[in-house]
Formats: structure tokens, C-alpha cells, sequence
């Protein structure tokens, strides 16, 4: 039997008794289950798939009993856990001989890698045969407290490199790896690989600034996609060797952290478990991602979601919420940090008050496809209306969305 472990030099390991998949993190999916309550499942093994388009499968970030189905509202999927078991099996795959585009594709959809690619505009997993303007590798991480790109990608190089080599396979587009300049970066296929350095503060490591900077979506109905580079590391993992990276590297941070630092965890790892005798007592406030980009914890989602490579802890104050009680009027001011939290080229105040109203058509020409939520959270705690400009925004998107 194939098993599985954590490790990854350096780093201090943490196991946890259950995992899941979170249905939030595939927008524009129609689950179809394709275990039971009950069932037991091996890590990387498909648990569900697209109804619209089944090739797209969702695999089991752990091997154990599938131990509940959370739904909500009209049985939209909230979340599949998994409590963990003790014989880390594994699925295996098997890894194409041949490197076309048509092979690596199928290689993904099967071992469910596919699902790891989001696409600009819009933030949905592609669609299996679609032909992207470029691709984009996100190689570097700016966040406040992020875990160290650099060595993550120097540790796994050989899987990274084949996880990009693979990616540049699958079209003629070009593909792009954005990393740090200190991190230099590079591939034989200078022609089809193409490295860029990216800084400049917390912004620098968001997919939506490189992709402003080197293939800007626009007016004109293209479509790139992009992928983190934890994702690459495992997509070369199953490819080197025919069975999934079942860790992921991930940073706990915060003011109300006791011993912030990175952790090599099970991908979907509950938080509660995590955050185990971590945090000081009082008030606090968790976030899936930085203190920054990261977004408050919903009930039912308390698991790390797709790409997530934060867990944040913030100290919550009595000035805060009376802050936020407040402020009661959807004022837009004006100001120089408003400028400096958007990606460049795109007028954050014209831009929030379109939000605000709902239009669309206004959001549309003021760039609102070049975006997704974290693009604009930053801009909900510096505005004094405190507007959830990332829910305002998702709103806009669905409908620009339903109207193609």
C-alpha cells in the first residue's frame, strides 16, 4: 500500500484529525458527490466533479472517512470532511508518456490538478479545452508574514520545474513565472517560459498585478489563467512520481499568535486544530490569509481553503468595533493610501463607488474584469464606509458574468 508523510526539511510538522474541501473555493461549480457519508477514501482520490462538465474532478486532500457533508442553503455545498485515518493511503497515477498539451491536460483532469487553475476575468476553473492568451505562475509571496517562497521553491525545485514545464505544454500561449528579485529563476525553454521579476510592497505577489502588468485582460474578451506556485510544486510531485504532495506550507501570524512561523500541514487542515494552545487569550479575530489580503472565517468554512498559505490572528479591540458601528454612510474620501491599495491603472474611488451603486457597466470599463476579492479588500478597512468592496465586487462579476 502506498502511504504518505509530512515532510519538509526545516520545518516543524502538524498533523490534525480531520480535513475538507470547501465548496466557496470553486465558484461556478455544480457538485456531484461521488462518495457517501461514510465511505472510506484515499488521499488524492476523486471525492466529486463538476455536474456541468465531469472531467473536472475534486480529489481528497487526506485518506479517512468522509465524516460529513455540510450544505446550506438550496444544498449548496459548504463543505466535504474528511476525518483523517492512520493508514495514509494514497491513489496513484499514472504519468503520461508523452508531454503534448492533449496528455497533460488529461493528466490534470484525472488527478484532479485541474482544478487548481483560476482564470482572469472572473476567478472560475477553466474550461478543459480552452486556450488561454497566457498562463501565469504567482512565484513569490509579498504578504506581511508569508511563508518563505524562496525556500519552499528551492527545497521542491525539481517538482516545481516539472510542474512548469508541464503547464507551458498544454498551449501555445506564453507562460509566464513571476518571482522576486532576489529569486532569480530560470528554464531552458527561454522562448515559451518567460521569467519577470516582480516588487514593490504587499501588492507585488497578487496574480492581478502581473497579469495588469503583462497580459491586461481589458475590453477585449480574452482570458489568461493563473496558479499558485504551492499547486505547481504538486502537480510536478504526481508527474516525478504518480502520487499527489499531500502537504502544504503554510505561515501562522498575528498579533494574538504566540510563536508565529511556518508549518508543513495536510492541505484543508482544520484551523481550530491548528490554532491549538497558539493564540493568547481575549478578543481575536481569524483570517484565511494575511492581515492584509485575508478574509474573516466563516462558520462551517473553519478548514484552509484552496491556495491559502496564511492563518491569521488578530487581536480584536473595543475601538474596533465601535469603528466599524460607526460608520453608517457609504462615503467614498478620497486619498493617497486608496491609490497605493489597488492594482495600478485602476481608480480605486470611481471605481468603489460604482460598487457601491451596483453598476456594473461602470465597474466594467473601470476594470473590474482585470480583479477578483483580493484585489479589493484592502480597500474595505481604509474606506470609512467600511464596504465589503470584495462581496460588492464578486456581485458585479456575476452579473458581467451572466450577461456574456
Amino acid at each position: 500500500m502506498e502511504s504518505f508523510v509530512l515532510v519538509s526539511p526545516g520545518l516543524e510538522t502538524r498533523y490534525v484529525s480531520r480535513a475538507a474541501l470547501l465548496g466557496r473555493d470553486y465558484r461556478g461549480v455544480n457538485f456531484e458527490l461521488l462518495c457517501e457519508q461514510g465511505d472510506e477514501v484515499k488521499a488524492g482520490a476523486a471525492v466529486m466533479r463538476d455536474v456541468r462538465r465531469p472531467e473536472i474532478r475534486f480529489s481528497a486532500p487526506v485518506s479517512g472517512r468522509i465524516s460529513r457533508i455540510e450544505r446550506g442553503p438550496r444544498r449548496k455545498l459548504i463543505s466535504l470532511q474528511i476525518e483523517v485515518d492512520d493508514s495514509q493511503a494514497v491513489a496513484k497515477f499514472e504519468p503520461p508518456d508523452n508531454n503534448d498539451g492533449v496528455s497533460i491536460r488529461n493528466f490534470m483532469l484525472e488527478s484532479g490538478a485541474w482544478s487548481s487553475l483560476r482564470t482572469r476575468p472572473f476567478g472560475n476553473i477553466p474550461d478543459p479545452a480552452g486556450k488561454p492568451t497566457a498562463v501565469f505562475v504567482t512565484a513569490l509571496d509579498a504578504e506581511p508574514l508569508a511563508p518563505d517562497t524562496r525556500t519552499i521553491i528551492d527545497t521542491y525545485l525539481q517538482e516545481f520545474r516539472a510542474g512548469v514545464t508541464a503547464l507551458a505544454g498544454i498551449n501555445d500561449a506564453p507562460l509566464y513565472v513571476c518571482h522576486a528579485q532576489d529569486h532569480a529563476l530560470e528554464f531552458e525553454d527561454s522562448g515559451r517560459i518567460r521569467c519577470v521579476t516582480f516588487n514593490g510592497g504587499y501588492s507585488a505577489g497578487l496574480p492581478g498585478v502581473h497579469i495588469n502588468a503583462l497580459c491586461p485582460i481589458g475590453l477585449g474578451g480574452g482570458q489568461v489563467w493563473h496558479i499558485g506556485y504551492q499547486d505547481v510544486i504538486a502537480l510536478g510531485h504526481l508527474l516525478l512520481h504518480g502520487k499527489p504532495w499531500l502537504q502544504r506550507i503554510i505561515s501562522l501570524g498575528g498579533n494574538a499568535v504566540r510563536n508565529p512561523r511556518s508549518l508543513a500541514v495536510y492541505p484543508g487542515s482544520t484551523i481550530g486544530e491548528l490554532l491549538a494552545n497558539e493564540v493568547n487569550d481575549g478578543p481575536s479575530q481569524i483570517l484565511a490569509g494575511s492581515s492584509v489580503y485575508g478574509r474573516q472565517i466563516a462558520p462551517g468554512s473553519a478548514y484552509l481553503g484552496a491556495g491559502q498559505r496564511q492563518v491569521t490572528v488578530l487581536v480584536v479591540s473595543a475601538s474596533d468595533s465601535v469603528d466599524k458601528t460607526a460608520a453608517t454612510n457609504n462615503a467614498v474620501i478620497p486619498s493617497e493610501a486608496l491609490e497605493k491599495l489597488i492594482l495600478p491603472g485602476i481608480f480605486p474611488v470611481p471605481l468603489m463607488r460604482a460598487l457601491q451603486l451596483g453598476d456594473a457597466e461602470r465597474a466594467r470599463e473601470l476594470g473590474a474584469l482585470e480583479l477578483v476579492e483580493e484585489d479589493v479588500m484592502p480597500l474595505s478597512g481604509a474606506c470609512v464606509s467600511h464596504s465589503d468592496y470584495a462581496s460588492l465586487l464578486r456581485d458585479v462579476l456575476d452579473r458581467l458574468e451572466a450577461a456574456r
